[in-house]
């Protein structure tokens, strides 16, 4: 009899039960591998099975479950076999087999529907007074930002709907969209009377931050099909508006862009969830919301030097970039599963979340080159036979279609920024957002001063690398 036999009050059964000596030797049973690896760190620390034992009950294992679930004796035998076999990595030989994780194209829809409050309120600037267009871009940058706090609160109560605190970034979002767009106006006024000018800014501003807080609030839900729907009425408005400007129609359609949405945001949120509605449930995510700002700042800075339709596709990519950063993360999930060595971990995560910045890119490359070449081709087109007006941009004016501005510059921004953008994400989602709110106010800094837009995106993406392997190597990553 072994001391551990003579501590329980049992003798072995010479003719059912194997010897403690021959433990060692035996495969460990399928139905105590799971015990195995949970324990594998502990057991070859272990001086007795007495101590196993004490690590089984303390996981909630005890005589019953141990033999119904998993075939064993009961806890004592389950702890004998297992002592016995500390160190021999049994149950490591047929490490557990899953799926490797699918690409979640479903996101890759949320690009387009992000663009869907500033398409309606480019649609309502042009027929209204300059001052609304000032409103416009205040309004949009600051939903940039905004939407990240929104998915910080409705992921700080990951198993239920936190309506109560949802409903609160909307009409937080809103009253913050009024106060710029009038500030705006007082600003700039554009040379309209100032209390015009005030009262346009001022309903520009706030219908398209209600509009991008109902929207962020939705899309936070996976309410993907609410959001197409909020936004017909306004898209219907102003492209009525686009043919026929008026004012009359301009304020139907601030009105609808305002209301439609807020309106399905208030019902997708009508539980209300255990978060309070209060300040304290919104602080936590101001600072993603102020990297989110310093982004925002740096893509404004990047349109005004290359143009608003060389950004576009960014704008459209932002699901499927998103779609990326997901992806990625599920893949260091994976590896971590599946890799016993830390090393190998490092460069497989490493190769995981670089792999796919730079796929990001060369995709948004190939995407403008190929825009710039059917742009070359239709100007080849059309001007055959048509010789070029004097002055004009190019062969019948194609210089003022969309992406005719498209240059080699262009090209290399756009992917270099598309890369940057990319890990930049990855890395706000392992809480360095204030790392990052320096990096993009130095880039907005580099901008204004007069870098090359391309230098500088380049620059950016390789200065993200050295930050995201510091972060490879935290396990905390690989949640």
């Amino acid at each position: 009899m072994t001391g551990f036999d003579v501590l329980t009050g049992r003798a072995p059964d010479p003719a059912g039960e194997p010897r403690p000596d021959a433990l060692a030797e035996l495969p460990l049973p399928d139905k105590l591998r799971e015990v195995d690896l949970t324990l594998r760190p502990d057991r070859e620390r272990a001086v007795d099975a007495l101590e196993i034992a004490a690590y089984l009950e303390a996981d909630g294992l005890n005589d019953e479950s141990l033999r119904d679930r998993y075939g064993a004796g009961g806890l004592f035998a389950a702890a004998e076999w297992l002592y016995a076999q500390r160190g021999t990595g049994r149950a490591l030989e047929r490490p557990r087999r899953e799926a490797r994780p699918r690409f979640p194209w479903a996101l890759a829809q949320r690009g387009p529907l992000y663009l869907l409050p500033g398409l309606c309120g480019l649609l309502i600037a042009q027929a209204t007074p300059p001052v609304t267009g000032r409103a416009f871009v205040f309004a949009a940058a600051f939903g940039w930002g905004y939407s990240l706090l929104i998915a910080s609160v409705r992921y700080a109560e990951p198993l239920g709907t936190p309506g109560r605190a949802l409903r609160l970034t909307l009409w937080v979002g809103g009253a913050c969209g009024l106060l710029g767009g009038a500030l705006s106006a007082l600003l700039w006024p554009g040379g309209e009377p100032w209390t015009t000018a005030l009262l346009w800014g001022t309903a520009m501003g706030g219908a398209v931050a209600l509009a991008g807080a109902a929207a962020g609030v939705m899309l936070a839900l996976g309410e993907r099909g609410q959001v197409a729907g909020a936004f017909a009425p306004a898209l219907l408005l102003g492209g009525m508006l686009y043919v026929l400007p008026s004012t009359g129609l301009a304020v139907a359609a601030l009105a609808a862009l305002a209301v439609f949405p807020v309106l399905l945001a208030l019902r997708a949120t009508r539980d209300g969830g255990e978060l309070p509605a209060r300040f304290v449930t919104l602080r936590p995510g101001l600072g993603l919301a102020a990297y989110g700002w310093a982004l925002a700042a740096a893509f404004a800075g990047l349109s005004l030097r290359l143009g608003g339709w060389t950004m576009l596709p960014l704008v459209l990519s932002a699901g499927l970039l998103e779609a990326g950063v997901w992806n990625a993360q599920q893949g260091l999930q994976y590896v971590a599963r599946q890799q016993g060595s830390f090393t190998l971990l490092v460069r497989r995560g490493a190769a995981r979340v670089l792999g796919t910045a730079l796929v990001y890119g060369l995709g948004l490359l190939g995407l403008l080159a190929l825009l710039s070449a059917v742009r070359w081709l239709a100007a080849g087109w059309l001007s055959i036979g048509t010789p070029a007006p004097t002055g004009a941009a190019g062969p019948g004016a194609l210089g003022d279609l969309p992406f005719s501005d498209l240059s080699r510059a262009a090209l290399i921004t756009v992917s270099a920024f598309g890369a940057a953008l990319l890990l930049s994400t990855w890395l706000a989602n392992q809480r360095r957002e204030r790392w990052l709110l320096a990096f993009w106010l130095g880039f907005c800094l580099l901008l204004a001063l007069g870098v090359s837009p391309p230098a500088l995106s380049l620059f950016a993406a390789f200065a993200l690398l050295p930050l995201t392997l510091f972060a490879l190597y935290d396990l905390r990553s690989y949640r």
